[in-house]
């Protein structure tokens, strides 16, 4: 029976006052102290390439330079983590009075839940450290067929589909860049 307090059907509280503090046994993604943590290293990540895009060079054509609009977007990218990180502070305070053994199994439940995001975010990791050596054609064929093949379905057809995508959104990036855009990207041995 749901909750008399309630309108909606799920029986949850509509009234934030009436919810309870998430414990580190509930839904990993209601973690406090987690989304606390993930902001403070995206915000760290963002400073710091904030930091590299003011050595960009200035442009003598353009009034704003090269660096002006990754500065404004990453600039905005920390506001919005600082504010981020003032909501979840008062949830994270509270869950850090749970032991470590509690905090541990949150953050164990959160790499199984989000296991996809993690897989894809380190897949890029992977593609980026290959780009210099493997040149952006082959690095960027390689991510884009093996996040396909992470995502779909394992089968002989799928396995074409996604080779077939890949190569075609691959070299298509590549000739946008270099015949539209006129910028260069990196280039591997077989170049």
């Amino acid at each position: 029976m749901s909750d008399p307090r309630s309108d909606n059907a799920s029986g949850r509280p509509d009234r934030p006052e009436d919810d309870a503090a998430p414990q580190p046994e509930g839904i990993s993604g209601d973690s406090g102290l987690l989304q606390f943590a993930f902001n403070l290293v995206m915000l760290a990540g963002f400073g710091y390439l904030f930091w590299e895009a003011m050595a960009l060079p200035e442009s003598r054509w353009e009034p704003l330079g090269a660096g002006t609009f990754p500065r404004v977007l990453l600039g905005a990218l920390m506001l919005l983590n600082v504010i981020m990180l003032i909501q979840s502070a008062p949830q994270a305070r509270a869950e850090l009075g749970h032991g470590p053994r509690q905090l541990f199994g949150v953050a164990w439940r959160t790499m199984l839940e989000f296991r996809t995001v993690f897989t894809v975010l380190g897949a890029f990791g992977v593609f980026l450290i290959l780009i210099r050596p493997l040149g952006f054609v082959i690095a960027a064929f390689l991510f884009a067929f093996g996040v396909q093949l992470l995502l779909g379905p394992r089968t002989w057809r799928n396995l074409v589909i996604s080779a077939i995508i890949a190569a075609v959104a691959t070299v298509g990036l590549q000739v946008f860049f270099a015949e539209a855009l006129n910028v260069f990207l990196p280039r591997g041995p077989f170049s």
